[in-house]
């Protein structure tokens, strides 16, 4: 049913709701998949699995409502850095208790505070985390990435 409109349906709180309650399918209600909420809701996520993939569709781009229109993050935030944004986020994701994403960023001076402070003991790692999600997390020359 993809008519090439974009969803009405912002991907920030798609993001959002898919990473903190993917398990439950709270990100397929919200745009619209009932069905398919539900499924994920009785099987957990399919034991985190499918909410794990679900996850990485919606941050790369690929995720539709429910009526097959595309939920991406490049219709709501310019990207004007050089660097990626699916690099930086796994970066963040996976490694930013060390500041991994922003040693990537150029942002080598914070990059190391976050190393030594494990990610200011994890409140700046989730802070990174949902900048990066909302289009507020800059590279070294403060381009959004």
């Amino acid at each position: 049913m993809n008519s090439g409109i974009s969803s009405d349906k912002d991907f920030v709180p798609t993001a959002l709701l898919a990473m903190f309650l993917g398990g439950f399918g709270i990100h397929r209600f919200y745009v619209g998949k009932m069905g398919t909420g539900l499924l994920m809701l009785f099987t957990l996520g399919g034991l985190g699995i499918w909410a794990l993939i679900d996850f990485i569709i919606i941050i790369t781009d690929g995720f539709d409502d429910g009526d097959g229109r595309p939920i991406r993050r490049s219709d709501t935030i310019d990207h004007q850095s050089p660097k990626g944004f699916v690099p930086a986020y796994l970066l963040c994701w996976f490694l930013g208790f060390f500041g991994f994403h922003r040693f990537y960023a150029g942002k080598i001076g914070t990059g190391i505070l976050m190393l030594v402070t494990f990610g200011g003991l994890g409140i700046w790692y989730l802070i990174d985390t949902i900048m990066l999600l909302t289009g507020g997390f800059t590279d070294g020359d403060g381009l959004i990435i």
